[in-house]
């Protein structure tokens, strides 16, 4: 069980460093206290939250904070997907190495995207890119975007999470690809394998 003092103060900090650095997205930190209407199991829940708040634990110490305003982590069923930019292949190599680090991660999906040309007007609109695919994934009939987490940047789209059927899925790609701003969806998403009875 996650200690819930320890939750608060990485909350605290983290917000701080984000609002340092103009960060637009603290790194994974609004997904800790998910939702019981998920489909993942409460045991899952916990474990996510505990990964999550490991890696912001790294992020915010001396050899990774360098990271936190370029990197975004999502976990969901204990698969980590890594998104953001950064202006040195080796930052990107270096965040794989950090999430390594974390007991319990199943997965690593790294997407970060090596570049220097990456201001805020490119972040504005990734922030209303994946503010769009909220409010449009909400009302779409047949998804339940609450076991999915998306990000965008620079246009370029990448989901995780787990569908309860392919036709979902599929459903949920084309939300995705036909909104506007967005270039491209880098598909990450498995089906869930039905419940035992």
């Amino acid at each position: 069980m996650i200690a819930f003092p320890r939750i608060l103060s990485l909350l605290a900090v983290a917000a701080t460093m984000a609002v340092v650095t103009g960060c637009t997205q603290p790194t994974g930190l609004v997904n800790v206290a998910s939702s019981p209407a998920e489909d993942r199991s409460l045991q899952t829940l916990r474990d996510d939250a505990a990964i999550t708040l490991d890696i912001n634990e790294a992020l915010i110490g001396k050899q990774y904070s360098d990271l936190f305003a370029e990197l975004s982590t999502d976990v969901y069923e204990r698969v980590v997907m890594l998104t953001g930019t950064v202006k040195f292949a080796k930052n990107k190599q270096r965040a794989t190495d950090l999430v390594r680090g974390v007991k319990g991660v199943k997965r690593i999906i790294n997407e970060l995207q090596v570049t220097s040309d990456y201001g805020p007007g490119a972040a504005a609109n990734d922030l209303w890119i994946e503010t769009k695919l909220k409010v449009k994934l909400l009302g779409t009939k047949g998804i339940r975007s609450i076991n999915y987490r998306w990000r965008s940047v620079n246009g370029v789209v990448y989901v995780i999470g787990a569908g309860r059927s392919q036709k979902e899925i599929n459903t949920l790609l084309n939300v995705i690809r036909t909104t506007d701003r967005v270039n491209k969806v880098v598909n990450h998403v498995w089906i869930r394998p039905p419940k035992a009875s």
